[in-house]
């Protein structure tokens, strides 16, 4: 599947796994998709499980899922 031109939704919430977040972030938008990283709550950023910090573009009630070819 081409994914030039996609937009796709990745979640975020606090003490999330990094490599279930940054590899998959990184390929898509190595690939062409235009990729968007959703917070689950109010924060602007979210620490994983190790401590690395990811800034998030959107928190969840303020997207649609229409808005997105994949989630």
């Amino acid at each position: 599947m081409e994914l030039k031109s996609k937009r796709i939704a990745i979640l975020a919430e606090d003490m999330y796994q990094e490599l279930e977040l940054w590899y998959p972030l990184l390929r898509m938008r190595e690939a062409g998709a235009e990729v968007q990283v959703i917070g689950t709550g109010s924060a602007e950023t979210y620490g994983s499980k190790h401590g690395y910090p990811v800034a998030v573009d959107a928190a969840a009630d303020e997207v649609r899922a229409e808005d997105f070819d994949a989630v």
